[in-house]
């Protein structure tokens, strides 16, 4: 128990040393773009939203192969070569001179990608059954954390240093979280893939693991929610600009901040005490009820302006997202086979990336055309969808266990006879 005590706690300052990097990156990207590429105008919006999603693009692509690689050489080699691999992408950010420059090498920062999504994989498969739960509360906490600061921490650099001179913080921070996994994270021995008699394809391997029901309603459920989250992310500022209060001694940046950290202190509070409660009641009934109130939530922010109504929706919002992805990956951690861990939890990530790639780019085009009342009818039928497919889930593990009992009766009277 010390020994996996130890292991978590590096496990959750490696999580949040990197997303506390991944959050610093947000705001240097348009002083960097404005300052050092002098993109101005529209150019600014459409190389930001190019540069941000092109690591999203090739971290959905690569991961079920780093998943594959770490399954049959050991997830920690993959953590490092990812952790000194990003650390030297982005000390080189510093030294580009284009935009195109720092889109190729976010691109080249998506090939190191394996930090994270293994960090992940090591704490829910070290974890207790009775603790899966709490776990990933814990470790979604850290990382909406890292999220939070990291904007914060590079703000402040920028009122000290040029952009230029900001970026080797990054560097700095995920370097301390590969050193961290060098030294203190310890991967115990792994299961064979496949026996000695078989071989295995990536494909063969990818159908093996979409086999595993109810896993492919889980990964619809994890690209829903994600898009509807991150999707719905550029929109808040102009959603609170349009809002109605009497606060008028907040400027629209006080209220965007405050709006923004609500959702965030929601999730940082209350991550661990749902992991705990889903580690009594089960991942499922509290994914119901995640995707159920975030469905209803969308409605009322689909037809409110006044302010108060929309940070109370926000901060209720956290409370949904502490209770959605981590009991995902609890039930992912159910059903997974012994040496498919890597690439299991690989396929999640990659749907969830695609959420992420897509919820940003469509949600523009339906704020274009239908407005914001638009978007959050469509979050709500994403999330609708969602909700769908955690009953649906429930139906099944209903009918399972009643096709296991029938089967068990079936053996008894067999065995009697």
């Amino acid at each position: 128990m010390d020994s996996w005590n130890r292991q978590f706690a590096a496990l959750l300052s490696v999580q949040l040393l990197v997303s506390t990097a991944h959050g610093m990156f947000v705001p240097l990207l348009p002083s960097f773009l404005q300052e050092i590429g002098h993109v101005s105008g529209d150019s600014l919006y459409i190389w930001s939203g190019a540069i941000f999603s092109a690591n999203f693009m090739i971290m959905m692509l690569l991961m079920p192969f780093l998943g594959r690689i770490g399954d049959r050489y050991g997830r920690k080699p993959v953590m490092l070569w990812s952790g000194f691999g990003m650390t030297l992408v982005t000390a080189c950010m510093s030294l580009a001179t284009e935009p195109w420059q720092l889109a190729l090498l976010r691109l080249a920062q998506g090939c190191f990608t394996g930090i994270l999504p293994f960090t992940m994989v090591l704490i829910l498969i070290g974890a207790a059954k009775n603790k899966v739960g709490v776990s990933a509360g814990t470790m979604q906490m850290m990382g909406e954390t890292g999220s939070l600061i990291g904007p914060l921490i590079a703000s402040s650099l920028l009122t000290f240093y040029s952009v230029r001179g900001a970026y080797p913080a990054i560097s700095v921070c995920i370097l301390f979280a590969t050193v961290s996994v060098l030294c203190f994270v310890k991967e115990g021995p792994r299961a064979p893939v496949v026996s000695k008699m078989e071989r295995s394809t990536l494909l063969s391997d990818w159908k093996r693991i979409w086999q595993m029901k109810p896993l492919p309603s889980l990964l619809l459920s994890s690209l829903c929610i994600n898009f509807a989250l991150v999707g719905t992310n550029p929109i808040i500022p102009y959603y609170v600009r349009q809002s109605t209060h009497t606060l008028t001694f907040l400027n629209d940046q006080w209220l965007l901040g405050i709006t923004l950290s609500a959702t965030s202190l929601a999730v940082i509070v209350f991550s661990p005490l749902l992991g705990m409660l889903s580690d009594r009641v089960g991942p499922l009934l509290l994914l119901k009820i995640a995707t159920s109130t975030a469905f209803l939530l969308c409605i009322v922010q689909a037809v409110t302006h006044f302010y108060p109504l929309i940070l109370a929706c926000r901060f209720t919002l956290g409370l949904c997202v502490a209770g959605m992805m981590p009991n995902i990956q609890a039930q992912v951690r159910g059903l997974v086979r012994k040496g498919m861990e890597g690439q299991t939890f690989a396929m999640v990530n990659s749907w969830m990336f695609l959420g992420c790639l897509t919820g940003p780019l469509l949600g523009g085009v339906i704020v274009a055309h239908f407005g914001i009342r638009g978007w959050f009818i469509t979050a709500m039928l994403v999330f609708g969808v969602s909700c769908w497919q955690a009953f649906h889930i429930g139906s099944y593990q209903s009918r399972k266990a009643e096709l296991d009992v029938t089967q068990a009766v079936t053996r008894v009277s067999t065995t009697t006879n």
